[in-house]
């Protein structure tokens, strides 16, 4: 039997993750493979740090990246650094030397993948990042193979724990964004700067790795609206229960005629959708095929075994090209030339929210194309979703009923959009 020899660099939740995984599945994937796996080096930024923690015997722990990356019996390197700079000259140097790549790094991914990708081409190793992308659920894969022959047209995923988490839980405690993001830091669900996963940012990065998969196109950061969760109410979200809807923070990419339209920020699904019931830190995504309608897949996005697994799933796709001698194979070769369109500029409807302590009734009863609901208990505001209307008509209708100094609000209803090439505002 072959032993494939693995370096790993950081050692933080995931490399832990990984780390366990190896010792803990080693039997199972000698019983089932032509190899075994060997972790000889593990590179960490501060030694002192990671003296306590358990390597399998023999593992050689270092603070230099190049002991790694360098070591001519080291055959696939494992990065789970979470930084975008030096991630991107270890792996860049370890292609160099001829070693495959497993990754977990969605924000390198988002914005320099493409090269890395051309990179690993050439040397002729893989480079596999399954991890990127919803954390334990095989989604690269599933596009990738398992959908290979379906057309896919849309997708809309629940792709970042920490969001989801917010918002659940100010919908079902009536916590105000603040409050929610403390606890979720407490609980250990959110970093100590939240800032690319409650703006949007994290989210978008995913959306793009997951367009390449699914539309065989590469977008940029640029090309994606993308909006955050800090300016969701608890009224915006108390009306979307009076509506049957449900408020998440949702990353969207829909392609028609040539077009890829995309979007990321908060919406508001309706209740009957699978999405709409995917709470707290658990990640979603639906997938709209031809072939199959809609499918969904969900599972926890993030945390040290869900990730960690799908780093082993890598491995294990890895360790079978080398003992047959076939990497180089790219993990998704699907290209598919398509313009990029933002989702936010075609007709959809809206969920507007008008708050306020004056005589609401009077002011919304002037707006008749608007299904309105009065709260239960109260007059501070008022719920309604509008008809199909463009962005033009979205704002005159902000502008009417903010002429009483109310307080106005709108989020999209997810799957109203309506992407005709010849209404979308350029």
């Amino acid at each position: 039997m072959e032993t494939i020899t693995i370096g790993l660099l950081g050692l933080g939740t995931v490399g832990k993750g990984v780390v366990t995984l190896l010792q803990t599945q080693a039997a199972k994937i000698a019983r089932t493979q032509d190899f075994r796996f060997k972790l000889k080096s593990v590179a960490v930024h501060n030694l002192a740090h990671h003296q306590g923690d358990r390597l399998p015997a023999g593992t050689i722990l270092t603070d230099k990246v190049t002991d790694v990356v360098d070591d001519p019996e080291i055959q696939i390197v494992v990065e789970a650094m979470g930084t975008i700079a030096p991630a991107k000259v270890a792996i860049c140097q370890a292609i160099l030397n001829g070693k495959s790549i497993i990754s977990a790094n969605k924000d390198l991914l988002a914005t320099a993948g493409k090269e890395i990708l051309q990179l690993a081409k050439a040397a002729k190793v893989d480079f596999f990042y399954e991890a990127s992308v919803a954390g334990g659920i095989p989604i690269l894969r599933v596009l990738s193979s398992c959908l290979e022959a379906d057309q896919i047209t849309q997708i809309t995923g629940i792709i970042n724990g920490t969001a989801n988490y917010v918002l659940t839980a100010m919908d079902r405690k009536g916590q105000d964004y603040k409050t929610a993001l403390a606890t979720a830091q407490e609980l250990g669900y959110a970093e100590a700067d939240p800032t690319n996963d409650v703006q949007g940012i994290d989210a978008t990065y995913k959306l793009i790795i997951l367009s390449r998969f699914a539309f065989g196109q590469s977008l940029s950061l640029k090309d994606v609206p993308a909006q955050g969760i800090t300016n969701v109410s608890p009224a915006q979200l108390a009306s979307a229960n009076q509506l049957e809807l449900k408020v998440k923070l949702l990353a969207v990419a829909k392609e028609e005629k040539h077009q890829l339209f995309s979007f990321v920020g908060p919406a508001a699904i309706p209740a009957a959708e699978p999405l709409a019931h995917v709470n707290g830190v658990q990640n979603a995504i639906a997938v709209q095929s031809d072939a199959l309608g809609e499918t969904t897949y969900t599972g926890p996005g993030a945390g040290a075994t869900p990730t960690a697994n799908s780093i082993l799933s890598d491995l294990l796709a890895t360790g079978d090209d080398i003992v047959k001698g076939n990497c180089g194979r790219e993990f998704n070769s699907y290209r598919k030339p398509a313009i990029a369109k933002p989702l936010t500029a075609v007709p959809q409807r809206y969920l507007i929210t008008v708050e306020g302590t004056g005589n609401l009734l009077s002011i919304v009863s002037n707006i008749p194309t608007v299904s309105w609901q009065q709260q239960a208990t109260g007059q501070d505001y008022w719920s309604g979703l509008t008809p199909v209307i463009d962005h033009d008509e979205l704002e005159q209708l902000c502008a009417s009923l903010q002429q009483s100094g109310q307080q106005v609000t709108f989020l999209p209803v997810a799957n109203s959009w309506q992407t005709v090439p010849e209404k979308v505002k350029e």
